[in-house]
């Protein structure tokens, strides 16, 4: 029915490709819609929330976010957090999107469950709890590793090298480990503790302090992770 933003560009533009009323202040909202996502930052969600007044369902998109946030000014309301990492201009096939889905009571779960299958096939009921944990493993399946290549691509892009000459072996990164444990899929100098290796790509780095740090920091940790499975250890189980 309408959308409500804080910049006037970005509330006509998603108003224009949907065919939605453009709002401009958050009390001329209308109260009767059937569902409101409040698709902010985390630390807008309580803002909004509390400016909302409708007695209808409301749903945040968060991946820490508690529902209990929602549970303070709404009886029925819920979570629908997309697994997905977006970027303006760059589309997704939102139907392969997996949907995490959180209610106030079983009616409104319905209700929920209802609306995200018609969005997506792939839609799991889970708890807050278990949603901030898939939130903090994915920053570091997706944020940290987007960083990692971004980094790449600046450190090939200064000395004029082609950073195309990655994409098979990025893939195949990703590929391998989905596909297998990627633990045990770690290849490169730390895994095999090749010190010479890594003091000279470290004396490379001299320029960027900061990424020496990262290198010096992942690459102990990569170490750790390969002597602990060598002790039959899973480092992804919680140590005594």
């Amino acid at each position: 029915m309408g959308v409500y933003g804080r910049t006037m560009a970005n509330v006509r533009a998603v108003s224009n490709a949907f065919g939605v009323v453009p709002v401009f202040e958050l009390d001329k909202i209308t109260p009767y819609a059937d569902v409101y996502f409040i698709v902010t930052a985390d630390n807008g969600i309580v803002p909004a929330a509390s400016a909302l007044k409708t007695q209808h369902l409301v749903l945040h998109t968060s991946g820490t976010t508690d529902i209990n946030v929602l549970k303070r000014f709404f009886k029925k309301c819920g979570v629908m957090y997309p697994v997905q990492t977006f970027s303006k201009g760059v589309a997704v096939d939102f139907a392969k999107v997996p949907l995490l889905v959180e209610s106030s009571d079983e009616i409104t779960m319905q209700k929920i469950m209802m609306l995200a299958s018609s969005l997506s096939s792939d839609v799991r009921e889970m708890s807050s709890a278990q949603r901030r944990i898939l939130h903090l493993s994915a920053v570091f399946a997706c944020n940290f590793t987007n960083h990692m290549i971004s980094v790449s691509k600046m450190l090939m892009t200064k000395d004029n090298v082609d950073f195309a000459l990655l994409e098979p072996l990025i893939n195949e990164t990703a590929r391998k480990a989905l596909t297998n444990d990627p633990v045990l899929c770690q290849s490169g100098p730390a895994v095999r503790n090749d010190t010479r290796i890594m003091n000279y790509h470290l004396e490379m780095l001299n320029q960027y302090p900061n990424l020496k740090k990262i290198y010096s920091f992942v690459s102990d940790s990569i170490i750790e992770f390969a002597k602990t499975y060598k002790d039959g250890i899973n480092p992804s189980e919680p140590q005594q």
